[in-house]
C-alpha cells in the first residue's frame, strides 16, 4: 500500500505535526486493527526504514507477522523491540507466545519470567507460565504456580479450574473432585464442573455420586451437545449398580450357606 491513502487516516489539523515515519506507523496500526496484516507489514517497514528507534513499530510488525503465521519473522522483530525497550510487558508477552508456538519453550518460559519480574501481581502472565509448563509435562511446576495464584487471589476461578483439570489429567481423581467442588462453591452455575466431578466419581467407582453430578449437569445444560451421551451414561451406571447389588446378594447367600 505505501504512502497512498495516508492523508485519509490523519486529521488535517495534525498533518504538519506528524513526521513521515509516524504517518506510516499510524496507517500500519489502523490496518492491523482491521486485520489487514499484509498491508500493515508494508507500512510498518516504511516507518522502520525512516525511524529505527521506534520500538512500537517493531512490536506492531511482530504482531502482524504472528497473525500471518510467520513466527520466525515475528520473533526477529519483537527481539528488536525488546532491545529498544526491555521493560515493555506487551513485547515480552508477544515474544513468549511466538516462541512457544515455534516450539521454543525454553525462551517462552524465559520471556514470561522476565514479564513476571516486572509485574509480580500480573496473574494472566503467571497463568500463561503455568500452562507452558503443562505443555512440556512439567506438571509439578504448573501445580505450584496454580496454587500460588490461588493464594494470591482466592476468588480467581480459572486457577482452580486449571489445577483441577490437571489433577484429572494426572488421574488424581480425589484431588480433582476436591478442587472442582471448590469451584462449585465459588460459582454454582459453572456447569462443566458437575460433569468433571461426575467423571471423577465414575473413575473412582462411586457410581451413585457420578449419577448425581451427571444429572445435575444435564439439568443445567439441556442444550449441550453431549446431553444424550450423558443420559446414556446414567442408564449404564444404573445397570452397573443393579449388577453390583445382585452380586452382593449372591455372595451373601453363598456365605450364609
Amino acid at each position: 500500500m505505501g504512502i497512498t491513502g495516508i492523508s485519509k487516516t490523519v486529521k488535517k489539523t495534525d498533518k504538519q505535526n506528524i513526521s513521515l515515519a509516524e504517518r506510516y506507523f499510524l496507517l500500519a496500526e489502523e490496518l492491523r486493527l482491521k486485520n489487514q496484516y499484509r498491508e500493515s507489514v508494508e507500512n510498518y517497514l516504511h516507518s522502520i526504514m525512516i525511524d529505527r528507534q521506534n520500538y512500537t513499530s517493531y512490536l506492531g510488525i511482530g504482531i502482524s507477522y504472528k497473525n500471518l503465521k510467520k513466527y520466525d519473522k515475528a520473533v526477529i522483530n519483537l527481539k528488536k523491540a525488546e532491545m529498544l525497550n526491555p521493560r515493555d510487558i506487551n513485547v515480552l508477552k508477544e515474544l513468549a507466545v511466538c516462541s512457544v508456538i515455534n516450539g521454543d519453550f525454553e525462551n517462552g518460559i524465559k520471556y514470561l519470567i522476565k514479564a513476571i519480574k516486572l509485574e509480580p501481581d500480573n496473574i494472566d502472565i503467571q497463568m500463561q507460565l503455568a500452562m507452558v509448563h503443562e505443555m512440556i509435562e512439567e506438571e509439578d511446576m504448573s501445580l505450584m504456580i496454580y496454587q500460588r495464584i490461588i493464594e494470591m487471589k482466592p476468588d480467581y476461578l480459572r486457577a482452580y479450574i486449571q489445577k483441577a483439570a490437571l489433577f484429572m489429567h494426572l488421574q488424581d481423581y480425589v484431588n480433582s473432585v476436591k478442587i472442582f467442588k471448590t469451584v462449585l462453591r465459588l460459582d454454582p452455575k459453572y456447569y462443566r464442573a458437575y460433569l468433571a466431578v461426575g467423571i471423577c466419581y465414575e473413575k473412582l467407582g462411586n457410581y451413585s455420586g457420578a449419577k448425581r453430578f451427571y444429572k445435575k449437569y444435564i439439568e443445567m445444560c439441556r442444550f449441550c451437545s453431549n446431553y444424550n451421551e450423558i443420559e446414556k451414561r446414567i442408564s449404564v451406571l444404573n445397570s452397573e449398580k443393579k449388577m453390583k447389588n445382585t452380586l452382593r446378594i449372591v455372595c451373601s447367600n453363598k456365605i450364609s450357606r
